[in-house]
């Protein structure tokens, strides 16, 4: 357990910061990311902590090539635990129990957030036109609650990348047969998918959106104190959405597995 305490560490001290000069994470998004990537390499070893890594790397570079008027900001302390904080407790759980659902449910929140941050990012640099996932109107991009087939297409692929990457990673970890292995990655690329999809929903019906007076566009954040609430619940952002669905999908996948 040292050992692994030590390990992770040095590696979350070294990502973080090199992150941090990247501008990828703020000051307290550094601290935040050392603390759950020390945590999770202390409790859960390499088969969590790559995954989750694999999936800060990807996103971040994902989050360079948003267009100008979307400049890519560091993630700070609540994003950090909004994508790993549910990924943390499961994998603890996972530690003091060994059953392995608790570890194929902390997979699942990290493919969830993968998913969801894939279809964001990637929905923004497409050139299809974007819906809402509730009337299926068309919507402005990047609003919440708007999809599109690229962005969904790169929902699906970010769930399965995670998958892949897990089930190779275990595989090496266990030995486990490949049938166990391919069950293990369907759930987890379904529920991750699965989040995206619910994030949107909860994103349309409780994140605030605000309707600038003078243009008329709306936006997910309030930027003039003239900016009105037209939808949504004044103090629900996009972090607490996140969160929100990773923890739904979370519980949601671990019920069905207790079951079957």
């Amino acid at each position: 357990m040292l050992q692994r305490f030590i390990i992770g560490g040095l590696l979350s001290l070294f990502i973080g910061f090199v992150s941090y000069k990247k501008k990828s994470l703020t000051l307290s998004g550094f601290i935040a990311a050392f603390f759950t990537g020390t945590l999770l390499y202390m409790f859960g070893d390499y088969v969590v902590y790559i995954p989750l890594i694999s999936f800060f790397l990807s996103s971040s570079i994902l989050s360079k090539f948003k267009p100008k008027k979307e400049e890519p900001n560091g993630r700070n302390f609540i994003q950090v635990f909004a994508n790993s904080g549910v990924a943390l407790v499961f994998t603890v759980i996972y530690y003091l129990t060994t059953n392995s659902i608790f570890l194929v449910v902390a997979i699942t929140s990290i493919a969830a957030s993968t998913a969801d941050t894939w279809g964001s990012e990637i929905g923004l640099l497409t050139n299809g036109q974007t819906y809402s996932i509730l009337t299926l109107k068309k919507m402005s991009k990047g609003l919440s609650g708007a999809v599109s087939v690229g962005g969904t297409l790169a929902s699906f692929m970010g769930a399965l990348y995670i998958a892949i990457i897990f089930s190779l990673l275990y595989f090496m970890m266990s030995a486990q047969p490949i049938w166990i292995l391919l069950e293990m990655g369907m759930v987890i690329t379904l529920s991750g998918f699965l989040g995206s999809v619910l994030d949107s929903y909860l994103g349309i019906f409780l994140q605030a959106k605000y309707k600038d007076i003078k243009t008329g566009i709306l936006r997910d954040y309030k930027i003039y104190t003239t900016d009105i609430l037209v939808s949504g619940l004044k103090y629900i952002t996009n972090d607490m959405v996140n969160l929100l669905m990773v923890i739904i999908i979370s519980v949601g996948t671990y019920l069905i597995l207790l079951i079957t």
